[in-house]
């Protein structure tokens, strides 16, 4: 982000605006997506209901599968 800022890129101002401002967008819909999520991410949650971070997922989603 510190390369698209517009006060650190004053030879090309407009354009680090422009990418500055998409890249502020896309960093709200990912954190709207996690928000939102039907699963949280939070370390706390799992430790609240004694899983680890593997368990949850194998209890979500079963067991790890390889993939070819």
């Amino acid at each position: 982000m510190k390369k698209w800022h517009p006060d650190t890129n004053k030879d090309e101002f407009e354009t680090a605006t422009q990418m500055s401002a998409q890249i502020n967008e896309a960093y709200e819909i990912v954190l709207s997506y996690c928000n939102n999520y039907e699963y949280p991410f939070d370390e706390e949650y799992l430790k609240k209901i004694s899983l680890s971070p593997q368990e949850w997922w194998e209890e979500k989603f079963g067991t790890k599968r390889d993939t070819i």
